[in-house]
C-alpha cells in the first residue's frame, strides 16, 4: 500500500505529508527536512506481512527524531523495529548511543523510547515493525543488543532473509503463507537479539525453538547450490543426520521434496523472464541445482504439466 509519495502533493504540503505517512506507517515523530527551501520528495509504502508490518522509505535528506512527548501519546502497541538501509547512510542516536548505519546494514530500533535518525544525503531503508508481545523478549536485553547485532554469528543469516523479504514484499505480503513468514521471521529476530546480548538464560530455549526456522533460512539461502546435501545441513547445523531428519518428520517437512519444489519454482521464474531469454533452459537448470537436463526436464513437466521448451515458448510470446 502506498502511504506518499510527494510529486503527488504541494510542495508546501509535502512535510506534513511525510510526518503523516510515518505516524500511519510506523510511529509518531518529528520530520525535519535538510533543505526545505530545495526538492524535498519521498515515497513509502506500507506491506502488512501477516501480524507484522513491513515499511519501506526513500527521501531527501531529512532527520526523524521521536521525543518523550511522541511516546506520551502514542497508543499503540510496544513495538521493535528491524531496520534495514537501502541505500545512502544515516546517522543513529539512542540514549547516547551514536551508530552509522550503511547500505545493507541491519539495525534494530526499539521504539519504546526516544531517538533520532538522521539522513544527510538521499536515502533509504526498510523496517520489519513487530510487537514485543509477539516478538518474545524483554525491552532491556533488545535496547542490550542493538549495538552489538554484528557480533552475531545469526547478522548474515538474518540479513540476507530480510533482504529477501524487503525484495518481494509486493508479492508475499498476499501469499497464503504471509502469517507463517512472519512467525519465521520473528523466531530469526528473536534468535538474533538474544545472541548479539549474549543472554545465556535465554539463549538455550530460543536456539531451540528457532532451529528448525534457521535450518529452512540456510536451505532458502543456498538453494542454487548443488552441494547442498542433507549432510551437510546436519553438520552446519551441529545435528546428526538423523536428528535432521526426525526434527523435518516432525514439522511434515520432506527435505529432498521441498528443494526439488522450491529449485522448480526458481527455474520456472527465470525461463518466463523476459531478462533471461539470452540463457539457455540447460543453463537456468544448472543455476537452480539440477546438473542433469534429463531430470530436470522430468521433474519440470511432473510438476507442471509442460515441457520446459513449451513453458518458455507458451510464456514469452507476445498476447
Amino acid at each position: 500500500m502506498l502511504l506518499v509519495d510527494t510529486r503527488q502533493v504541494a510542495a508546501a504540503d509535502r512535510a506534513e505529508a511525510v510526518t503523516a505517512a510515518l505516524t500511519t506507517g510506523c510511529v509518531p515523530s518529528r520530520i525535519l527536512h535538510q533543505d526545505p527551501a530545495g526538492e524535498v520528495h519521498a515515497s513509502m509504502h506500507l506491506w502488512t506481512i501477516g501480524p507484522c508490518k513491513l515499511v519501506t522509505a526513500q527521501a531527501t535528506s531529512l532527520r526523524q527524531t521521536r521525543t518523550p512527548k511522541h511516546l506520551r501519546g502514542d497508543d499503540q502497541p510496544e513495538m521493535l523495529a528491524l531496520a534495514m538501509q537501502s541505500h545512502g547512510p544515516a546517522q543513529y542516536d539512542k540514549g547516547g548511543h551514536q551508530q552509522i548505519v550503511r547500505t545493507g546494514d541491519l539495525m534494530i530500533n526499539d521504539l519504546t523510547s526516544p531517538y533520532e535518525v538522521n539522513w544527510p544525503d538521499s536515502g533509504g531503508s526498510s523496517a520489519f515493525n513487530v510487537t514485543y508481545d509477539l516478538l518474545g523478549v524483554p525491552i532491556d536485553l533488545a535496547r542490550r543488543a542493538a549495538p552489538l547485532l554484528h557480533t552475531s554469528p545469526l547478522y548474515g543469516l538474518v540479513q540476507h532473509h530480510l533482504g529477501s523479504l524487503i525484495r518481494q514484499a509486493p508479492v508475499l505480503s498476499d501469499d497464503p503463507g504471509a502469517s507463517a513468514l512472519a512467525a519465521a521471521t520473528v523466531e530469526l529476530l528473536r534468535a538474533l537479539i538474544v545472541s548479539a546480548a549474549a543472554d545465556d538464560r535465554l539463549a538455550r530455549p530460543v536456539r531451540a525453538d528457532t532451529q528448525l526456522t534457521r535450518i529452512m533460512a540456510y536451505v532458502r539461502q543456498h538453494l542454487t547450490d548443488p552441494g547442498l546435501t542433507p549432510a551437510r545441513l546436519a553438520a552446519v547445523h551441529h545435528l546428526s543426520e538423523r536428528s535432521l531428519y526426525l526434527l523435518l518428520r516432525a514439522a511434515g517437512i520432506s527435505l529432498e521434496q521441498w528443494i526439488v519444489t522450491q529449485r522448480l519454482e526458481g527455474a520456472r521464474r527465470d525461463l518466463a523472464a523476459e531478462g533471461k531469454r539470452h540463457r539457455t533452459i540447460a543453463a537456468i537448470a544448472r543455476t537452480w541445482g539440477f546438473t542433469d537436463p534429463s531430470y530436470f526436464t522430468r521433474r519440470f513437466q511432473r510438476a507442471y504439466g509442460v515441457l520446459p521448451k513449451d513453458f518458455r515458448r507458451a510464456a514469452q510470446s507476445p498476447d
